[in-house]
């Protein structure tokens, strides 16, 4: 994305952030635009929380999925085998 909207002339300046603060800076104007939120799911929420204040250009990408995967060379079978950290 950064090497097309430099294409297009624009200025990119590219900062991690943690997903509640990006999109409450897009909300309150100190941001212009991010292109990492997966929505509805995992982001879900934000976008709810900040949708009067930001506009949704659309997907940027279709067909993607994101999960937990337990290789098979581990000791256990899913995720509720991992020890808890108490």
């Amino acid at each position: 994305m950064k090497t097309v909207l430099e294409q297009q002339g624009f200025e990119v300046t590219i900062t991690d952030v943690d997903p509640a603060i990006m999109f409450q800076a897009i909300a309150n104007g100190d941001a212009d635009a991010t292109v990492a939120p997966w929505l509805p799911t995992t982001h879900g929420f934000l976008y709810e929380e900040h949708k009067e204040d930001v506009l949704d250009l659309g997907v940027n990408l279709n067909g993607t999925k994101n999960g937990i995967a337990v290789p098979a060379y581990m000791d256990i079978d899913s995720i509720e085998d991992l020890p808890s950290k108490e």
